[in-house]
């Protein structure tokens, strides 16, 4: 069952829903509801919790009858035979959302059905603006209840994606509240390998909702630091197996308290924001997913400035709990870029702050175990190779290390046949980070002067015209390095 409150928007709109008067007799003079569905309706209708549970407890088939029809899928139920009707659809639906959230004996009973989807998910493409929202929250309910069967059923397996496209839709949205829905759902349905591995698939249509969060909250928080947050519990331990129910509702249950659900972190509500985190926590379960996320979408330097700035606990323990999954799953893939984006020193600081929560410090000590024990099988080429491959330059200490150069210049002009040059071609080609293009045409600049023999690969990848272009550049240390490299290579202009 759900371990979230219900989104905001769907409490609102079921509350404004169920509030108002309907015509009941009349529905039943014109033959759209019959007696004993009527009677159903009537007994839980403005009725208290405490009243309704045991009436619908009572009759859990008949009541699931309303919404998805007989069990065995004969005879259709009373929303999909009132579809016409704008009015008692939301109705329905409010009513639903509310006993689903209830009864969970009712959500068990509605899963059972045949397919219980088939109609619902037609709900989603449903021109009344509510009626979506609301179907979509009632079918997140159901789907990631079944998910939890040792086996995935054929109607779960073909309403999955359909859901996942919607939701999708909803999290581009400029409304604080659609996303929330959206990041919210995602939380509840990512909780198995076939529906993280689903959504995965779709590729940017779903991940891109997620990252451009992370992202955006990232580049809004440019220098800040992680302050002394509160030191409460509750986080589920994040080891590489597949999340545990206890894990998981631990994770979900240390959200941002009320208190504090106007709190933002560059720029991003700060409970959206976790609940983005508790999502790719979910999905770097999945190994292919581990491998593959930082090289899609270049994610772990905003994740490692999210730890370094993050407002509260939650949001510093969900990041460690992501990094450990990624280095227990993928060491190869991930370890090097976290050590490019400077997790370590980053770690070894918060080892000195005092936390509370024994897997907060379990993920703490394997990251930073992990990354130290990495760091000492590297050396200067390795981590040179790694930051040119990520596309992410500094100044970091090889670059104006005249040892280094002597010793690697012709090994980076020629190892892989070339593939660091061509990276660092593209580096100039595709990069908007200014560091990264004086960075570049300055290691331009020492190779042409170090392994002048090789100056006319740069030629055919039109890197000599590129830092040419660079000379003109709005920032004076890109200017000052292009012209540096353009003096080598006038250098050798006349030499053949």
């Amino acid at each position: 069952m759900s371990s979230l409150p219900p989104p905001a928007i769907v409490v609102s709109l079921t509350q404004s829903i169920r509030a108002r008067p309907i015509l009941w007799d009349q529905y039943q003079r014109t033959n759209v509801i019959n007696e004993s569905e009527l009677k159903l309706i009537k007994a839980v209708d403005k009725v208290p919790k405490e009243k309704r549970v045991p009436l619908v407890e009572g009759d859990l088939v008949g009541y699931a009858k309303l919404i998805v029809g007989d069990p065995n899928g004969s005879e259709k139920g009373l929303l999909e035979r009132s579809a016409k009707r704008v009015e008692f659809v939301q109705y329905l639906l409010a009513l639903a959302v509310e006993l689903c959230e209830d009864v969970p004996s009712f959500v068990t009973t509605l899963v059972s059905h045949k397919d219980p989807y088939s109609h619902l998910i037609t709900l989603l493409d449903h021109g009344d603006d509510p009626i979506p929202v609301i179907t979509s929250n009632l079918l997140t309910t159901l789907i990631s209840t079944s998910l939890y069967k040792s086996k995935v059923d054929k109607p779960t397996e073909q309403a999955l994606p359909t859901l996942f496209k919607y939701l999708a839709t909803v999290s581009s949205s400029s409304e604080s509240t659609h996303q929330d829905l959206a990041v919210q759902s995602y939380v509840l349905l990512l909780r198995n390998t076939h529906s993280r591995l689903t959504f995965w698939e779709m590729g940017d249509e779903t991940i891109r909702g997620l990252t451009n969060v992370v992202e955006t909250a990232a580049a809004g928080s440019k220098g800040t630091r992680t302050t002394d947050v509160g030191l409460s519990s509750g986080v589920g331990s994040s080891s590489a197996a597949a999340p545990s129910v206890s894990a998981t509702t631990a994770l979900l249950s240390g959200g941002v308290s009320a208190a504090n659900t106007n709190l933002k972190q560059g720029g991003v509500n700060l409970q959206l924001l976790y609940h983005v985190l508790l999502a790719i926590w979910e999905l770097s379960f999945e190994t292919v997913i581990a491998e593959e996320l930082d090289e899609k979408y270049d994610l772990l330097p905003p994740l490692v400035h999210l730890l370094r700035s993050a407002l509260k606990e939650k949001i510093l323990r969900v990041c460690l709990a992501i990094f450990t999954n990624l280095i227990t799953k993928a060491p190869s893939t991930n370890l090097p870029s976290l050590l490019l984006a400077r997790l370590l020193p980053l770690l070894t600081t918060l080892k000195t702050r005092k936390f509370t929560d024994p897997d907060l410090t379990a993920d703490l000590e394997t990251c930073l175990n992990a990354l130290e024990s990495f760091q000492m099988t590297q050396t200067n080429f390795d981590e040179y190779a790694t930051e040119i491959r990520s596309g992410h330059l500094s100044w970091t200490p090889p670059h104006r290390n005249q040892d280094f150069w002597k010793k690697n210049a012709r090994r980076i002009m020629e190892d892989n046949n070339g593939e660091l040059v061509q990276c660092l071609a593209r580096v100039l080609k595709e990069s908007d980070e200014k560091i990264a293009l004086a960075v570049a045409a300055h290691d331009v600049g020492v190779l042409v002067k170090e392994v002048p023999e090789k100056r006319r690969v740069w030629d055919g990848l039109r890197v000599k015209a590129r830092v040419m272009e660079l000379m003109g550049d709005s920032d004076p240390e890109v200017r000052y390095e292009s012209l540096k490299a353009v003096q080598e290579f006038l250098r050798y202009a006349f030499g053949g």
